[in-house]
């Protein structure tokens, strides 16, 4: 699993290595549950309690450590999707306002019940294409290559949460075609390719 925001607490050491341990398991338990009711609210976690991996954390050794991991894919992907409405060229509106998002292959309309997989954002208007090669004429200097701009901008903001590729995918029925498929549903649009490190 990849670098996460991570969470690690010390506690001053008590009378007894028992009542240490005890405040240990009390004090991770309550900034466990702060972090679960922060916004923007992690959809999952993961807990190592002497680096086991779901282990309760009852089961903590006197000297030991509880360390909770806090994939925020969705604040990634909400960044993804605020640059790439700032960086689109606007005349009507119509391409700043269709960047799709499809998760595990499939369209959606947010990152709620995300459980892992990849995340991809694009946009299908016909001209999309063009527009990402600077093969339109276009009023505005610099808004071509909208989605390579976008993933070296997430990149720079998540790199170390998250993979963040630009590539071209097919899109058909609302959902991405990948391998040969792909390569035979004909028109490619451009692509944010988002996964979890």
């Amino acid at each position: 699993m990849a670098k996460n925001y991570r969470q690690i607490f010390s506690v001053v050491a008590r009378e007894t290595i028992e009542e240490t341990r005890k405040a240990l398991v009390a004090l991770a338990k309550e900034k466990h549950a702060e972090v679960m009711r922060a916004a923007p609210q992690p959809t999952r976690f993961e807990r190592f309690v002497d680096g086991k991996r779901g282990a309760p954390e009852d089961a903590v050794k006197a000297g030991g450590m509880i360390r909770y991991l806090y994939p925020r894919l969705a604040e990634v992907v909400q960044f993804a999707l605020e640059t790439l409405f700032d960086l689109s060229p606007v005349l009507s509106g119509e391409y700043r306002n269709s960047h799709v998002l499809l998760v595990n292959g499939v369209l959606a309309r947010n990152m709620e019940g995300y459980a892992g997989g990849e995340v991809v954002i694009t946009n299908v208007q016909p001209y999309a294409r063009k527009i990402e090669l600077g093969a339109m004429k276009m009023r505005v200097d610099g808004s071509s290559r909208v989605y390579f701009q976008a993933a070296d901008m997430v990149r720079g903001r998540f790199g170390n949460e998250a993979s963040i590729g630009f590539t071209y995918r097919a899109v058909v029925g609302g959902g991405i075609v990948s391998g040969r498929a792909g390569n035979k549903a004909g028109l490619r649009y451009p692509a944010l390719v988002i996964e979890e490190r």
